[in-house]
């Protein structure tokens, strides 16, 4: 999965330095060196540049000292999430019965919880699982439930969905690292790629790096990539002779 690349590019780097449940609280410009800032509750990091790789909306919650510019901050607590307000369902089998009939395990609904469904399994089917995403229903109303989401399945996919070995279900809105309060009420998706986000902060020392901020591919790990390709090129070019 994904996270296999984060932790190969982590694997790279020296012991200490990716620190995990070390939440950033404030980013200030230091006037003494001219370097940045940034606090957690563990320690004072001191920087030439930051990176915000986070959604800007998160971003928001860190208190920077000087503020962001407002016409900034408000464009920041606009964006939405690409994907912040939905939930994921994973549902586990002992066998991939869809593919011995055939079937690719995907599927598009308009009248179930999981607005679409695909097969998430392993090669030849081994772990087998299919995966779906279900959208809000309203704000503040509890997410999917595991028998609605099997009774899906098994409407869709037949009796044999009605076993899954194991469930998981993942309200991305109640992820404090990846989606703000309200995450559903953020709609203006326009905003994704905005001319400000190409643009530096504090003297070109802090960058946009979400995968919200890319005018290519944005939502997605393309945009992602690309967000961060700015980004280092940005510093580099700062740090030039």
């Amino acid at each position: 999965g994904a996270a296999s690349l984060a932790r190969a590019a982590a694997s790279a780097l020296p012991d200490g330095v990716v620190q995990v449940g070390a939440p950033v609280t404030t980013i200030s410009a230091d006037p003494t060196s001219g370097r940045l800032l940034v606090s957690t509750d563990r320690a004072v990091l001191r920087a030439e540049h930051v990176v915000l790789a986070i959604p800007p909306s998160l971003a928001t919650a860190i208190s920077f000292s000087p503020p962001l510019p407002p016409p900034v901050e408000a464009l920041a607590r606009a964006t939405p999430v690409w994907m912040g307000a939905m939930t994921k369902v994973v549902a586990a089998y002992d066998d991939a019965f869809w593919r011995r009939r055939g079937w690719s395990g995907s599927a598009i609904s308009h009248v179930g919880p999981l607005r679409e469904i695909h097969d998430m399994s392993g090669p030849d089917g081994n772990p087998a699982a299919l995966f779906g995403f279900a959208p809000p229903r309203a704000p503040g109303l509890p997410a999917v439930s595991v028998a609605e989401a099997v009774d899906q399945l098994v409407a869709i996919f037949g009796t044999e969905a009605a076993a899954p070995t194991r469930v998981e279900v993942r309200d991305w809105r109640a992820e404090p690292w990846t989606s703000p309060p309200g995450v559903e009420q953020l709609t203006a998706y326009e905003l994704f790629g905005d001319a400000r986000y190409q643009q530096p902060l504090a003297d070109g020392r802090i960058h946009w790096a979400s995968t919200e901020t890319a005018t290519q591919y944005a939502g997605h790990i393309e945009g992602a990539l690309a967000a961060a390709e700015r980004a280092v090129a940005a510093i580099r070019q700062s740090d030039s002779p």
